[in-house]
Order: C-alpha cells, then structure tokens, then sequence
C-alpha cells in the first residue's frame, strides 16, 4: 500500500471510530511513522502522518466528551452489595481512559481540539508550518482572526489537492482513460463549467483591491 493510500484508509478509519480505544491506537500508529519518516527525513510523509495523528486525537476528543455529556463526566457510579456494601464502579469516561492509558491532561486537550470548530481545524493542518497539538490548541486560544468560510476553505483546499496529488503535472488522458463513459460524460458536461468559474476566479484575484 502506497503512503498516499494508507493515509487516506486511515483518515476513513478515524471518522468511522465509535470507540476512545478505535481511534487511539490508529493515534498511536500515525505518532509511530511520523517519527519514522522525521528520521528518514520525509517531510512531506512525516507531515501527512502527524495530520492523521491530529484528526485521530480530535475524534479520541469527539469521543470523550460523549461520555462526559452522558455518563456525568469524570465521577464514579456506586453498586449497592448484599452485603450492604457499596461498590465504587468508574464512570465510562474513567473507564476510556483506564484502558487506553490516557492521563487526564492529555484527554483535556484533545477535548480542546474537539472544541474547535472544524473549518479553523482544518486549516490549521493545511497551513504552512508542520500542525502540533500544543500549537493548534495555542492558537485557537488566540484572538481568533475572521473566521474563513467553509466554500472559501472548500475551494482553496480542492485547488490544492490538484497540486498536491500531481495532476498538474498528469496527462488529462490517462486520467480520463481511468474512468468510465459516464464518468467522461460527467467531465464533459462539468468541465467547461468549471472552467469558466476558475477564470472568473482569476480575474477577481488580479483585479486591484
């Protein structure tokens, strides 16, 4: 499996995650290659991988405060005995962090990330600096710049995705080779569109302010 694709299978893996102790270990997986690839020098795997890591620790994040919400948050139950015992049970949130290892401090701040609404999370993995968890979390904590729309972050993200896949570079006809007589119908029809949208895109950014 090329890097590309296991990057993608567990991007899916993450989002389909309904457990903390799912999602942790694709966390603890994607923190794995991301030390590898920094040792072997691959920015761009090394930075991909601590992408997963993030969205991994964000769902983890997602996660905890369900329990929170639905089980009263970090107290235990008690279990009346026969014995006229009581018997102290953790809450499901204590429990998902007994199982996974998880200390208090480190489900607060993927709680933090989880906070965050999805658009600044997004692009603070696609900025320019490699994302931590410290400095996401720093900077949300920040006074917030105006908020980017989510058809502006869309846009900008798709335009990228042409550079950062290689189809720039990419003959049309190997691509269009790929697809079926639908799918070239569908280009057909949707690429001279798209084309005259991306040139009304050009000429508002040349325009002077």
């Amino acid at each position: 499996m090329s890097a590309l694709a296991l990057y993608d299978a567990m991007v899916t893996a993450i989002t389909e995650c309904a457990r903390v102790d799912e999602v942790k270990d694709i966390r603890d997986k994607a923190a794995a290659l991301e030390a590898y690839y920094r040792q072997a020098r691959n920015l761009e795997a090394e930075r991909e991988a601590a992408n997963v890591r993030l969205r991994a620790e964000r769902r983890a994040g997602e996660l905890l405060k369900e329990l929170a919400r639905s089980h009263g948050g970090d107290h235990a139950s008690t279990k009346a005995l026969s014995n006229d015992r009581t018997l102290v049970e953790p809450s499901p949130y204590a429990s998902a962090l007994a199982d996974t290892g998880m200390s208090r401090q480190t489900a607060h701040r993927y709680q933090q990330l989880a906070d965050m609404p999805r658009g600044d999370f997004e692009a603070a993995l696609a900025g320019p600096e490699k994302p931590s968890t410290s400095g996401i979390i720093r900077a949300f904590r920040e006074p917030q710049k105006p908020r980017v729309s989510d058809e502006a972050l869309w846009l900008w993200g798709r335009l990228r995705d042409f550079e950062n896949k290689g189809f720039l570079d990419c003959r049309a006809e190997a691509v269009l080779g790929e697809m079926t007589d639908a799918m070239r119908a569908d280009v057909a029809r949707l690429a001279p569109l798209v084309r005259e949208f991306l040139e009304t895109v050009e000429v508002t950014i040349c325009e002077p302010a």
